[in-house]
Parts: structure tokens; sequence; C-alpha cells
């Protein structure tokens, strides 16, 4: 009999997953590359530009918790179809809009969406692996989204320039209308089943009442596992946001006199970095560990921040990218690979919801208050700040953490009462 936890991570079952995944990312990133210039197009302040992106993360925060609660009640198939949807239509509408306020209000909307479909999609995906294969999945899941922000973009400049910068909005909501089918046809629903209760015994004992979904969820919060991993996931999103998609440019730029193609060039090394690292850390994690994983992939984010905040060459700043894209690729599929394994069974997608939120949370915290440190004080503080916070959160995790994979994974009454639900 086959191993469940070594059956394949690409088969006829989880094959259409990860080509809503590519998708996704196909989209997304032609979204990414319209956002910022119609923003200036409408408005020709970068100021505004930045609070777009800034309020993107708020809807995350509020709706991830809600998503999986509803995905525990209802299904994770409906979730991800309607959150998908709904950053649809917001496309579309964003395609008409004629000015800056219709258009933010419509970025607010699709970014619910947005914020759906992470959180149901994590949880179908959850459901499907297990602790024997999740790393090799989460990774699998990382490098299709990533081959989408690859070749989203490219496709997004041709439309641009051929027909109108409005028109790439209509490339991300065509590629949430076939993400909407694929799940429908292609998904199977993965709600477990509610168990039946047994009835009572002979000798009269008194029934178990089943813990509520919030009592069980908290209980799984108030572990050192789960403030091992806050304290991670929060520190990620706030380099991934601060960094690349915020400071960096600005300080190549403006302090280095690099130009757009130098930008270019830096971010397009971190994501291709990211992605060949992704699938061989996934092994990594499966095998030996989440831990042996995670924990260097955040000292790496810390060395690529301290050597940001002395980088006065192009070619410092290039080193410091390639160590922060290496340290991105091992860890970005492996936080929620982590998150994934502590997860009450029965109660997974509350769960997955409240780690959602703690990286919205993260994801806003990043350009706000590491933003407003690089403005005010500069950003040898700045850089330092995050490097500091991922120390931190590498020697959490090392030392509080329970490992969940491989030899070392520890058998302990918490992760049992964890699973459990008890």
């Amino acid at each position: 009999m086959t191993d469940p936890d070594q059956k394949r991570i690409l088969s006829p079952t989880s094959a259409p997953i990860f080509f809503s995944f590519f998708t996704w990312g196909f989209g997304t990133g032609a979204q990414h590359l319209a956002r910022p210039l119609f923003a200036y197009a409408l408005t020709g302040n970068t100021f505004l530009v930045a609070v777009v992106i800034g309020m993107n993360a708020i809807p995350r925060i509020f709706t991830g918790p809600i998503t999986g609660y509803l995905a525990d009640r209802v299904g994770r198939k409906p979730l991800a179809m309607f959150g998908a949807g709904l950053r649809g239509v917001s496309n579309v509408g964003q395609f008409m809009a004629g000015d800056f306020t219709t258009f933010l209000v419509l970025e607010f909307v699709g970014q619910i969406g947005v914020s759906m479909w992470n959180t149901s999609s994590n949880v179908l995906l959850s459901d499907m692996t297990t602790t024997g294969n999740r790393g090799r999945a989460l990774a699998l899941r990382q490098m299709s989204t990533r081959l989408g922000f690859v070749a989203g973009p490219a496709l997004a400049g041709l439309v641009a320039a051929t027909i109108s910068l409005p028109a790439v909005f209509l490339i991300n909501g065509a590629s949430k209308v076939v993400i909407v089918l694929t799940v429908f046809f292609m998904v199977k629903e993965t709600k477990p089943e509610p168990k039946v209760a047994v009835a009572p015994s002979a000798t009269d004992a008194p029934a178990v009442e089943a813990e509520s979904p919030r009592t069980v969820v908290f209980r799984a919060m108030r572990t050192r596992s789960f403030v091992a991993l806050a304290l991670t996931i929060i520190g990620f999103s706030m380099t991934q946001t601060a960094v690349l998609q915020a400071l960096l440019p600005i300080y190549a730029s403006q302090e280095l006199g690099v130009g757009e193609s130098g930008v270019g060039l830096l971010v397009g090394l971190a994501a291709f970095l990211a992605f060949l690292v992704a699938f061989p850390n996934g092994m990594l994690a499966d095998r030996f560990g989440r831990k042996v994983s995670m924990v260097p992939g955040l000292l790496l984010l810390a060395a690529a921040s301290m050597l940001l905040t002395v980088s006065d060459t192009f070619v410092l700043v290039l080193l410091a990218v390639s160590i922060q894209g290496s340290g991105e690729g091992m860890t970005m599929g492996t936080t929620h690979t982590y998150a994934m394994d502590i997860a009450p069974e029965e109660h997974r997608g509350s769960f997955l919801g409240v780690v959602m939120m703690f990286q919205a949370f993260g994801a806003f915290l990043g350009p706000i208050v590491i933003g407003s440190i690089y403005h005010n004080v500069g950003h040898a503080v700045a850089f330092g700040t995050l490097a500091v916070w991922l120390t931190a959160a590498a020697l959490t995790m090392a030392l509080l953490g329970k490992e969940t994979a491989g030899p070392r994974a520890v058998a302990s009454a918490e992760s049992i009462s964890i699973e459990s639900g008890r």
C-alpha cells in the first residue's frame, strides 16, 4: 500500500488548482504593471500611487478570518470562486473608471476578492496535502504563481502599447473568469465531513460537547509555535512590501543613481532566484523539517537587510538583492506550510484565515512603519530595523517553534491537542 505522505503532488486531481495558481499570477502580474501607471496617469501624484499600494492590505486584514470561518461552514470552493469573481468584476469596473476615487474604491473591493481567494485556496491546498508532501506542494504553488508573474506583465506591456493601458485590467478580469470555471468544473470540494456524534455508552458517561471553532482556534493561537509563526510571517510580509515593492527602487534610483532598467534588473533578479530556490527548498522542508528551511531563510533575509544599510554601490545592492531573493524563496512557502501543519484539522479554514490576517498586517505595516523610518531617519535605520525583526523571528522559531515534519518532528501533547481539536 502506498504511503499517503508520498503521493504525487501533481496529479489529475491536483493539477487544476496549480493551473489556477498560474492563472492567478498571470492576471495579477498584469495588474501590477498597470495599477501604478494608471493611478499616476489619473493623478500625476506619486504619493497617491503609494496610497493605492498601502490600502491594498487593509481589506485583507479583516477578510481573511471571515473567509476562513466561512470556508469551514460552507466549503472551500464557493469562497474561492466568489473571491476570484469579485476581483474580476472590479477589474471590469477599473477598465471603465475615469477618476481616481472610483479606481481606488474598485481596488479596495477587488482586494476583498483577493483575500478570499488567497485564504480559501490555501485551505484547499492544505486539505489536499499531508505533512510528507506539503513543502513540495507549496513550492510548486509558489513556482506556478511566479511563472504567471513573469508572463503576465509581458502581455500587459504589449496590450498597453498597442491598445490602451486600461485594457490591461481586462486581462486580469479574464484570468479570474478562467479560474472560476476551472475551480467549478475541475476542483473537488475538500471540506471535511462533520463528525457524527457518538451516542452515550451503557455506562451513562456524560457526553462530551464539541468545542466551538473559536475555542479551538484560540487555543491553537496560544501556543509557542503560533507565536513564532506570527513573528515570522509578519516580518516576512514587511520585508516583501517594504524592500522590493517600496524602498529599494527609491534607494537605488535616488541615492545611487540607478536607472529604471537597473531597478528592473534588481527586482527581476530577486524574483528569479526565489523561483529557482522554491522547489529544492520544498524538498528540503519535507525531508528534514520546516525549521531547517525557515530559520536559515529568515537569517538570509536579515543579512540582506543589514547589507543594505551599508550598500553604497550598485554591486553591493546587487549582492543584497541576490541574498534577498534566495531567502525569500526559502521562507515564503515554508511559512504557509508550517501554518498548515499546526492548523486544527476540523477548523483549518478559521485558523488559516487568522494567519492570513497576520500576513496582511505585515504587508500593511511594512510600507507605513519602515517607510516612515526611511523618510524621517534614513535608509540605514530603516533596513536595520527589518534586520533586527527578522533575526528575532529566526531565533524565536529556532527556540520555540515545534518541528512538524522530518526526523526531528516532535509528537508533543501540544501538537496532538492542536491537530485533534481537543
